[in-house]
């Protein structure tokens, strides 16, 4: 601490500014802001039961939907549990299962099919990946987007993989919107820090070729697969980690102010971390320790 602190008078004085002087020193910590991703969740099961559970006794109530918010019956039915328990739905993208855009767009408080948000530093570019007619609408303001963008962090969220990842789905399904967007994702593939996708009911975490993408969709119901390791003409499409088929939801921790992310994938049963992964724009996904032996492919 600083010495002309001790020939301070009166004692007071002294305290008060050697308290001013210790504080300043104080290393400045980074804000996090966290969500929770559930992907494919749009029925009530005992599996979304228990991963509701899971983020209610984790506290991570702002959540992440990557469509697929509604299978049948109406939104109400499958939503309202969550409400109750405070539940927040920042982030939603529409996908192939919903009852309408209209619908889905109200209940959910959504700007518009697709959209733009920054909470907290964080940049979400959601898109539409259902609505094949737009897609080169979609991919046009998706570049406007990307080339204004500055935040540290943005995350693409949509439903449908751009490349195939699980033998279930095909990436045609919606071809023409994913021929549209692919050449924004690599246009400016040095402004994302990773893609959220929904669709294939897993929990991995892949890349296309340096891009994450993370994928949680293991929520109301858990499919079994294996990973997928390929090439899609200059793409390279591998799986870095895969579960253990058995409900999962992914916590996002942001800190914008650092420019990186972490993603815990968390088993709903007994909350136990099954991978853990550092991002950053622009590059790989850092795969920690809790991900080593976990895979199952």
């Amino acid at each position: 601490m600083h010495s002309n602190c001790f020939n301070l008078r009166p004692l007071l004085k002294k305290t008060l500014l050697c308290l001013a002087i210790a504080l300043t020193t104080l290393p400045t910590v980074a804000s996090e802001q966290t969500f929770g991703i559930i992907g494919d969740a749009g029925r009530a099961t005992a599996n979304a039961k228990s991963v509701r559970e899971s983020l209610a006794r984790a506290g991570v109530l702002e959540l992440i939907l990557p469509g697929d918010n509604l299978y049948s019956g109406t939104y109400q039915s499958v939503w309202q549990s969550w409400r109750n328990l405070n539940f927040q739905f920042p982030v939603v993208a529409i996908g192939n299962h919903n009852d309408g855009y209209p619908s889905e767009m109200s209940y959910f408080g959504m700007p518009a099919e697709y959209y733009s948000k920054v909470i907290d530093g964080v940049h979400f570019l959601v898109l539409n990946s259902d609505n094949n007619q737009s897609g080169r609408t979609q991919a046009a303001w998706l570049d406007g987007q990307l080339e204004n963008a500055t935040e540290n962090l943005i995350f693409l969220v949509y439903h449908h993989p751009s490349y195939k990842i699980s033998s279930v789905h095909t990436w045609t399904e919606k071809k023409e919107f994913q021929l549209a967007i692919r050449p924004i994702i690599w246009k400016h593939r040095h402004k994302l820090t990773a893609l959220i996708v929904g669709h294939d009911h897993l929990a991995s975490v892949l890349h296309f070729n340096d891009l994450p993408v993370i994928l949680s969709g293991a929520v109301q119901e858990v499919r079994s697969d294996r990973g997928v390791d390929y090439a899609d003409g200059s793409v390279r499409v591998k799986t870095a980690w895969y579960f253990d088929s058995a409900p999962y939801w992914a916590k996002l921790v942001s800190q914008p102010e650092l420019g990186q992310a972490r993603v815990d994938f968390i088993r709903a049963a007994d909350d136990r971390l099954g991978c853990s992964v550092l991002l950053k724009t622009g590059m790989p996904a850092e795969m920690g320790r809790s991900c080593v032996g976990a895979s199952d492919f």
